[in-house]
């Protein structure tokens, strides 16, 4: 749901305290301290989360405004993209294909965002509406018609007054919008939080009934030459100067190429087939191109009242630390938290040092297009699983498209009984495609942190090891949301542990769903404590401990995990080579294999491992490509 019984509990304390004090519940809400400065710089460091509301009262809003829409912008791009990673991606890929939509796409999330901001906290709706009331045109009659469309939608949706003086082709679609459904406010209808729909969903929905008339505006517009869709496509394609968060919001995601809406079909042509000089290029991203007529309109445009409104001061590299960390369950179920991660929060945790949090967002962020690429991996198994087939059913009918000759007879003796319509004929129908293997997987990943392991491979090791975890977490996640909105069981169950090792074997991630921050905080610390001897026989020991394969189990094939369900289990170890008991480990290699564990090992600059672990062992000279040799045996062996 969109605002569970904790966020309204925190909304009704904001709403008595002071504006820091909501900004600081939303803090809470996001698992993030959060610190309120007067000036314009947002920036997050091991303290938390800095907000400038500076960077609001610096436009002309007062400071309640600037409050609310400090709140909306973390509610936006940080809470919205953890519940619905896959609706970003959407309108990501919509963009994409079609960059004069960007503004009216941008548009309405932020009025979802909105709406699902106001639901947990009502005491905002004043000083939103102020707000847009202030930074948007109340007379629009010189800015374009399309443009004139997204002012009209954000004013309505902020709770600002209408525009004024609007054209007379707006007034006609804004009439066309409310004769919809008679008696029912469609705008809100389609704005509003909705616990029924999945985000997905209600984003394809608003944008079935806006992005069309949109679309219609902007092609008379381009038309006229008041604006060329594409032109200056820098900040007309997302009109957002913060662009989709990492890991969840890459805009390549699994989404890339899925339909977008019933209005997606209606959007004009591109600037280079409509534009007032056929001979002119068209204006790339980022140049002024004076000399074509209107090349540069619809970028100025963009830059103008309606970019200023849908502009925020979050930066990517800080939206996408945010986004990073939450707990795997976060995206369905909105009502649980994470305990805020203070700087000396590992201080008696695995050696974790004060500034372990802010190191792992830090990296989080570098590392959001490697997390993405590997979470993808997945995404052709959930697309299938939620899919149907379109074939012939068995159980026969009186009309179909073939005639079932196993059902003639029957056939022959109702229609001799008497039967009007003898059952004979098969018809096509959706089924659910057949699980040939079991998808609900457990994975272990070793990492050696022996003496030798330091430098450049501990650092590879510790960023493989963050890669893959949050990877998988975001599968986790994305699975979850495809149940939910499909009501099926995928069997796709996603766990992960962590294991390093030296002369012993030390459990920094147990085996479970997602990952939750006291991992992470431990993560890199355990990984860059480089000491000791290599005992990996004592490391896939535990390992088999940790997936559950015991003493005694024998024969191949995949185990059973949890309620009986069926799981696959693949171990991935990574290490510089050498061992203190070759033949411990031989041996715990060939018991984890006999029991149907899937075992590959990474050696860093030497071919031991590779011998060791044949056939499933490969030598990586450049520790910097751990990462990609995990990624590859993922995909490798995905159901």
């Amino acid at each position: 749901m969109e605002a569970s019984r904790e966020q309204a509990g925190a909304a009704d304390a904001a709403d008595a305290l002071g504006g820091e004090a909501a900004l600081r519940a939303v803090g809470g809400l996001l698992g993030v301290p959060v610190h309120v400065v007067e000036d314009a710089v947002w920036r997050i460091d091991d303290d938390g989360l800095t907000v400038g509301l500076g960077w609001y009262t610096a436009r002309g809003h007062a400071p309640a405004e600037a409050t609310a829409l400090a709140m909306l912008a973390l509610w936006e791009n940080v809470r919205e993209e953890r519940i619905a990673p896959e609706r970003r991606r959407r309108a990501a890929s919509l963009v994409s294909r079609d960059p004069a939509a960007g503004p009216l796409v941008r548009a309405v999330l932020r009025l979802q965002a909105s709406a699902a901001l106001l639901a947990a906290f009502p005491a905002l709706r004043r000083p939103l509406a102020a707000a847009a009331e202030r930074a948007l045109p109340a007379d629009v009659s010189a800015e374009p018609r399309h443009l004139q469309w997204i002012i009209a939608l954000l004013r309505a949706g902020s709770g600002a007054r209408a525009p004024q003086r609007p054209d007379a082709s707006v007034a006609e679609e804004l009439r066309a919008l409310g004769a919809i459904a008679p008696g029912v406010d469609v705008l809100r209808r389609v704005l509003a939080p909705d616990p029924g729909r999945a985000p997905l969903a209600r984003l394809e929905r608003a944008l079935a009934v806006l992005l069309p008339p949109y679309a219609r505006l902007l092609a008379a517009d381009t038309a006229e030459h008041r604006a060329v869709p594409g032109a200056g496509g820098g900040p007309a394609e997302g009109a957002d100067a913060d662009p989709d968060p990492a890991p969840d919001g890459n805009g390549g995601g699994a989404s890339a190429d899925a339909e977008t809406g019933a209005g997606a079909a209606e959007a004009p042509a591109p600037a280079s087939e409509s534009a007032g000089d056929p001979e002119a290029e068209p204006a790339r991203p980022g140049e002024g191109r004076a000399s074509a007529e209107g090349a540069d309109l619809f970028a100025a445009e963009a830059a103008g009242s309606v970019q200023r409104f849908l502009e925020t001061p979050l930066p990517a590299a800080v939206a996408a630390s945010l986004v990073a960390p939450p707990d795997a369950r976060t995206e369905t179920d909105p009502g649980r938290r994470e305990t805020p991660a203070s700087p000396a929060a590992g201080a008696g945790d695995g050696g974790a040092r004060g500034g372990a949090a802010g190191e792992y967002r830090r990296r989080a962020a570098e590392l959001a297009e490697a997390i993405e690429r590997m979470r993808r991996v997945w995404e052709r198994v959930i697309s299938e699983r939620t899919g149907a087939v379109h074939a012939l059913g068995r159980r026969p009918a009186a009309e179909g498209e073939l005639l079932g000759l196993e059902h003639l007879v029957p056939a022959v003796v109702e229609a001799r009984a008497g039967a009007p319509r003898p059952a004979a004929y098969l018809r096509r129908e959706h089924r659910r495609r057949r699980r040939e293997r079991p998808g609900s997987t457990d994975y272990a990943l070793l990492v050696d942190r022996s003496a030798s392991m330091r430098g450049a491979a501990a650092r590879a090791a510790a960023d493989a090891a963050l890669v893959m975890l949050e990877a998988l977490a975001g599968v986790a996640r994305d699975v979850a949301a495809a149940e939910d909105r499909t009501g099926l069981d995928l069997d796709l169950d996603i766990r992960t542990a962590l294991i390093v090792f030296d002369a012993a074997p030390v459990i920094v991630k147990p085996l479970s769903a997602g990952l939750d921050d006291a991992a992470r905080r431990r993560m890199f610390a355990e990984i860059g404590d480089a000491r000791g001897s290599t005992d990996d026989g004592a490391a896939l020991a535990t390992a088999a401990a940790v997936l559950g394969v015991g003493a005694g189990e024998r024969g191949p094939g995949p185990g059973a995990g949890s309620a009986g369900r069926t799981r696959r289990r693949v171990l991935l170890l990574v290490g510089d080579g050498g061992t203190s008991d070759p033949g411990a480990a031989a041996r715990e290699a060939a018991g984890l294999r006999a029991a149907g564990v899937e075992l590959h090992a990474i050696g860093i600059g030497s071919d031991d491992l590779a011998v060791r672990y044949a056939p499933d062992g490969v030598r990586l000279d450049d520790p910097r490509g751990i990462a990609a040799v995990l990624e590859a045996r993922i995909a490798d062996g995905l159901p």
